[in-house]
């Protein structure tokens, strides 16, 4: 998610006939940003502390919150109000008082959705509410909305996009993975990267990484020059012992399956990515549970990096199989095992994998074109006719 904000953030604030309102959470105190046509509300109320308060404290921050919409719908001329996954992270209420202000002002309303809503009171949110429009990352997120009731004329596909100008095949000449890890230039390193809890539950097991060592540990031995690095992504603060509990369970994995002395568990930072990715020789993801879209895919292929992943979610609208990369069934290592080997052995077809991976992601999931198009979206949905600027607030939610 800290991708899309940053691609978010980079498209919209340059885009001189739109004027943008973005609300993000933070736990410090609240205060606003400038950044050329973009204004950045870091609002308190709308972070909510996994200790949560009680119940008059979280009535007062979603006042906070609503007060805060408020005053931007009085001072400047709102035309469409975009909720980024809002259903998932905050309080119902937010999302309550949200579609409120929103009809009280007659503003349309949009849902934004990076994730399946499970729960059932998050499918009653994004079924029964004022929505407008609900905005999925993927067809395999819109099929599920469809599949638990929401109207199908609202429903729309817009995917996520890589900001190309950062990720890209051209190598840094100040970075070399294999000398930063300690490696051996002609060590081969296979990638896995992502987050190992998602709120307080593990995801070792859902994004494949339990899987992924277990086929790692089967084709080790026949590649002395082969390593696995595990990429993780750092944790919030206040989820430092869920993390940690995490991280010894992956370790613990590891060790069951005899590779420690070929593995590698490291933490990353977001700009660090298209280095690592430009370091690797193959990126590997084999989520066992539906994957929404897959943004570590496109990101790997626009770095010029061959990629496996399973064959679950929004995956497959990523990646054709044998074209531009390998599709494997979830939770079969012995499977992935065989893939990894053979994109390994074959050079003609990690070539073709490379070169057909860059083409899809120039094609279909550039930053620039992803967003026009979901500019283009929201402006239908505001029925935006006449010419001049407009302006766009988003809530986003986690």
């Amino acid at each position: 998610m800290e991708r899309y904000v940053l691609n978010l953030i980079n498209y919209f604030k340059v885009q001189k006939d739109i004027k943008t309102f973005l609300i993000l959470p933070t736990n410090e105190k609240s205060h606003r940003v400038r950044d050329e046509k973009m204004t950045i509300y870091y609002d308190n109320n709308f972070y909510i502390p996994r200790k949560k308060g009680s119940t008059s404290d979280l009535a007062s921050k979603a006042q906070g919150f609503s007060d805060l919409v408020e005053g931007i719908i009085q001072e400047h001329n709102i035309d469409v109000i975009c909720a980024e996954n809002i259903i998932v992270g905050p309080p119902a209420v937010y999302s309550l008082r949200l579609n409120m202000i929103a009809a009280l002002h007659k503003i349309p309303l949009i849902l934004r959705l990076h994730v399946y809503a499970e729960s059932p009171l998050q499918i009653e949110l994004t079924n029964q509410l004022m929505w407008d429009h609900v905005s999925c990352v993927s067809r395999s997120v819109a099929g599920d909305c469809f599949q638990k009731g929401a109207d199908i004329n609202k429903l729309s596909t817009d995917y996520l996009g890589v900001n190309i100008l950062d990720f890209n095949p051209a190598a840094n000449p100040e970075f070399n993975l294999k000398k930063e890890l300690g490696l051996e230039k002609d060590i081969k390193i296979i990638l896995t990267a992502g987050r190992i809890i998602t709120g307080t539950k593990s995801m070792l097991k859902e994004k494949g990484i339990v899987n992924l060592i277990e086929a790692f540990s089967r084709i080790s031995p026949r590649f002395p020059k082969m390593h696995l690095l595990i990429g993780v992504a750092k944790a919030l603060d206040d989820l430092k012992d869920e993390f940690d509990n995490a991280y010894e369970m992956l370790i613990g994995y590891i060790k069951i399956h005899n590779i420690e002395n070929k593995t590698i568990v490291k933490m990353f930072e977001l700009d660090q990515m298209p280095n690592i990715y430009r370091g690797s020789d193959l990126l590997v993801l084999p989520a066992e549970k539906n994957e929404t879209f897959g943004q570590t895919f496109i990101e790997a292929m626009a770095c010029g990096t061959p990629v496996i992943g399973a064959k679950t979610g929004g995956i497959p609208e990523i990646i054709s199989d044998g074209y531009n990369g390998f599709l494997v069934p979830p939770d079969d290592p012995i499977i992935l095992a065989q893939k990894i080997e053979e994109l390994m052995n074959d050079h003609s077809t990690r070539a073709s994998f490379i070169k057909a991976g860059i083409k899809t992601v120039k094609e279909k999931f550039t930053a620039e074109q992803q967003f026009f198009n979901f500019n283009k979206m929201l402006e239908e949905v505001a029925d935006f006719n006449e010419a001049g600027s407009y302006a766009l607030e988003e809530a986003l939610g986690f």
